[in-house]
């Protein structure tokens, strides 16, 4: 029989939105399906002020489903607090994931391409309602080990692939994509895993997507 989690078993993820609209009863409803995690949907100010109360330290994965171009398009007294916060990233071991559009946050924040281990993340074109083939490129990775490739509609970003230090996971063949779709680096003390998938309620039903989504947040708390 399988035993019931208790609540400090369960990974606890930190989820950053904003700037960007997303179907919020989608998104729940698919963290809702993983029963390892405990899920903490939250604004980006929010997220930076937890570091005043130790709330931040608590977290095991910073969940990143934000766009905001600017640290000033949150509140301007924000700024300092947003940018430590941001800075603080990789300090610890909590692990990092940036999630579909959060790639394009903070254009100008060279921590932020440093996290993303992308030297350029502007982006040249996207499109949504695309049919994207998802190939498997490490089978050996504990992210994606046993999962066979799959097809979903999604947005692609036409955008610089990864660094070389990155290890490559995902790709796709479609022309008007980055190729590279799911990759993982070390920033400092930290995991990362960056994945351009997951536009909408679509992708969040897709159990290719679910699969790699929760995989990726088990391997960032270090629990494969």
């Amino acid at each position: 029989m399988t035993r019931k989690l208790d609540a400090s078993d369960k990974i606890k993820v930190a989820v950053v939105v904003g700037g960007h609209p997303f179907d919020v009863p989608g998104l729940r409803d698919m963290f809702n399906r993983m029963p390892e995690l405990t899920v903490y949907i939250q604004d980006l100010d929010n997220w930076a002020d937890s570091r005043r109360d130790g709330t931040f330290d608590a977290y095991d994965v910073f969940l990143f489903y934000n766009m905001h171009r600017s640290v000033l398009s949150v509140r301007q007294d924000m700024d300092s607090r947003i940018v430590g916060a941001l800075e603080h990233l990789g300090v610890g071991r909590q692990g990092i994931f940036v999630l579909h559009h959060a790639l394009l946050a903070f254009p100008d924040m060279q921590v932020w391409s440093d996290i993303c281990n992308t030297r350029d993340r502007k982006l040249r074109a996207c499109s949504d309602g695309e049919r994207v083939h998802t190939w498997i490129a490490n089978e050996e990775h504990p992210i994606t080990r046993g999962l066979n490739n799959w097809e979903m509609v999604d947005e692609i970003y036409l955008m610089d692939n990864p660094g070389a230090s990155s290890e490559v996971l995902l790709t796709t063949d479609h022309l008007e994509s980055m190729s590279v779709l799911g990759w993982v680096h070390q920033y400092k003390n930290a995991r990362v895993f960056c994945y351009e998938s997951g536009h909408d309620n679509g992708t969040y039903r897709d159990p290719n997507f679910q699969k790699v989504v929760e995989r990726g947040i088990r391997w960032l708390a270090g629990r494969t």
